[in-house]
């Protein structure tokens, strides 16, 4: 089912309350171990800020065309994305579902990043949709109206493969609604 197709029903599962996965707590060599010369790795690897940031950037600049291969790229073949809508798993669900619907109905759509944090395979990201309805959304026509949404998001991601495994997308469905005329 589109995402176009769940306007007012919300889903919360079991996978959307699990912890988050790449959050690593660990030790600090104390002064003393420092001092006796002692090694002891303080924390996992973890990507440098611009890294991860350029990262979603891309990932966000590439919604701004057409090219659903492009956005599609971005994600492994096994992703699970969580919306508001409901859970999709795996890239032709995520194509169907959410991507397609999103940029026939938003071509050239800018997702803009206003505040961005991240662990270890972990990035926190609000965000911005602004876009103008241009073509079908579900069964509302296009309607020219501008759109800005705001909204959240949590993605795995792995900087190596340049690929997002999961993600958890959060945004008001209803304001996006009515932004369109549809109501809610």
């Amino acid at each position: 089912m589109a995402i176009s197709e769940f306007a007012g029903k919300w889903q919360v599962t079991k996978a959307a309350l699990a912890p988050a996965k790449g959050y690593t707590i660990t030790p600090r060599a104390t002064q003393s171990q420092r001092r006796e010369g002692a090694s002891m790795q303080v924390a996992a690897a973890q990507a440098a800020p611009e890294s991860v940031r350029a990262f979603i950037q891309e990932y966000f600049d590439a919604w701004k065309g057409t090219d659903e291969d492009k956005i599609l790229a971005y994600y492994s073949d096994n992703v699970v994305i969580h919306l508001p809508t409901g859970t999709l798993e795996g890239k032709a669900a995520v194509r169907d579902s959410f991507v397609r619907p999103f940029i026939i109905a938003f071509p050239g759509n800018v997702h803009s990043i206003r505040n961005l944090a991240h662990a270890k395979n972990l990035v926190a990201v609000e965000w911005s949709f602004d876009a103008v309805h241009k073509g079908g959304f579900g069964k509302i026509e296009a309607t020219g109206n501008k759109v800005q949404v705001p909204g959240c998001s949590f993605y795995e991601y792995d900087l190596g493969s340049r690929k997002i495994p999961a993600g958890r997308i959060y945004f008001d469905f209803a304001t996006l609604l009515r932004q369109l005329g549809a109501g809610a």
